[in-house]
């Protein structure tokens, strides 16, 4: 019986002709729908009532200025609000059970409507002045607002005089409730409720979907808070949280905000995600993108430099096609060029890699790590070539070996010395990345004096 009963509800309100072929058990079971939902709208718009006689109740008693008993107001407050709730509860249940009639849907929608701005506006001004306030009943009285307040409108009857008044009220109403999820999306960011956030966020963002008589209204169609700006809000949140899946699902909006930094951070923080999440393949095209968004950057340059470490681990063919994707998309990229060049070096063809490494320093003159590079590829040279034109090979005079070591060795050691020295001039405190090939440089070029000095910094 259950089951039939449920699926009844699932169905909704049935026209005679349906009903007429139901079999017995399912005309028992939508009459018992039907009588549960009846039960669920009297009893909320009974306990509306009262709270209509307690806000009442507490008028007068407010009326009686300094001989007021505060101690009766807030008890009949805190009644309101118990049971407020507590008609929230039952006049939702029958609305959504599909067993009320439209044209008897308004008065239950009106009380819902009641009684969620009885429940809502307390908190409303707890917030407004800064104060704790019950964050799942603002909730909880928002929801009931809006769906009380566009049953009203939805259902209710023009030709009735004041059923009209309360369609043109809420009609006005409705769409300043917008602002309410906004509101709730923030506060829940704020104590970092990313669940509560996120459902608020998507109630805020589809209000004219959910609510679609009023959707073509000004105040839904340029909402007052951006979406992007909760997006990001979102975004970060669940990243800090590590609620990567989240922060996935609003990452291209949250890119929407037009705000520098935070765009920046989205961008940035991507690859990390990823990373910490174990997906290389994701992580390779978060740092993709990073690159191609910051590529002469720092934030871009760090992204390349992992990105690279990822290629070479799935051999150099791959790296060389990856680096050319991103070099053929933007080819001024000083970061692209430094790319280019490292796929060349990692494969050992130093002269091509070196014209990469000499381009990216073209587009910035302060870039240390492509000047690292470009020196370490004449460097790489003239060791490869003392072992290949000298070591391995046996010379008929003194002579002749010195010329091939001018030739092969010391000429590709001369080209690499500007560039270790101005990667010293460019970062006096990175020793270890200058020191020990100019203290090489030095010696085999004669200068003594200065490879002592590199031995030196270097012990």
């Amino acid at each position: 019986m259950k089951k039939v009963f449920l699926s009844m509800i699932a169905l909704g309100m049935l026209t005679v002709a349906r009903a007429q072929q139901l079999t017995p058990e399912e005309k028992a079971a939508l009459k018992a729908a039907q009588k549960e939902a009846k039960t669920e709208m009297t009893a909320g718009i009974k306990l509306r009532d009262e709270v209509l006689l307690l806000n009442t109740a507490i008028q007068e008693e407010q009326a009686k200025e300094e001989k007021a008993n505060q101690e009766k107001i807030k008890e009949k407050q805190a009644q309101i609000k118990v049971k407020s709730l507590e008609a929230i509860d039952h006049l939702q249940k029958a609305l959504r059970s599909g067993m009320i009639a439209d044209k008897k849907i308004f008065e239950p929608a009106k009380a819902l409507d009641d009684v969620g701005t009885f429940a809502l506006n307390p908190e409303l001004n707890l917030a407004a002045q800064d104060q704790p306030f019950d964050t799942l009943a603002y909730a909880k009285a928002v929801d009931a607002v809006c769906e009380g307040c566009y049953g009203v409108i939805s259902k209710g009857n023009k030709k009735d005089e004041l059923q009209k008044m309360a369609i043109m009220q809420n009609e006005l109403k409705m769409p300043k409730l917008m602002t309410y999820y906004a509101y709730l999306t923030l506060w829940y960011t704020q104590d970092k409720n990313i669940k509560g956030a996120e459902q608020a966020f998507e109630k805020y963002k589809n209000f004219g979907k959910d609510y679609p008589l009023v959707a073509e209204n000004d105040a839904v169609k340029n909402p007052q808070y951006p979406f992007s700006q909760f997006a990001f809000n979102l975004y970060y949140t669940a990243y800090e949280l590590k609620d990567y899946d989240l922060a996935e699902k609003y990452y291209k909006e949250a890119l929407e905000y037009p705000d520098e930094n935070s765009h920046s951070f989205v961008i940035a923080s991507r690859p990390q995600m990823y990373k910490e999440a174990g997906d290389t393949v994701k992580w390779a095209k978060a740092l993709e993108d990073v690159v191609m968004q910051f590529g002469d950057e720092e934030v871009g340059e760090t992204a390349l430099q992992n990105l690279l470490s990822i290629y070479s681990h799935q051999g150099n063919e791959v790296m060389a096609k990856k680096v050319d994707e991103i070099l053929a998309k933007n080819p001024e990229s000083k970061v692209a060029n430094y790319g280019k060049g490292y796929s060349l070096f990692a494969a050992e063809k130093f002269e091509e890699a070196k014209q990469y490494y000499d381009k990216a320093i073209a587009i910035d003159g302060t870039y240390a790590n492509a000047y690292y590079m470009a020196g370490m590829c004449e460097y790489r040279t003239a060791l490869d070539n003392y072992y290949k034109q000298i070591d391995s090979k046996k010379y008929t005079s003194v002579s002749a070996m010195k010329e091939a070591e001018e030739t092969y060795v010391r000429s590709h050691f001369r080209a690499a010395l500007p560039y270790f020295e101005k990667l010293r001039e460019l970062k006096p405190e990175a020793v270890d990345d200058w020191a020990s090939p100019l203290q090489n440089i030095y010696k085999n070029l004669g200068q003594t004096d200065k490879a002592e000095e590199m031995e030196q910094l270097l012990n």
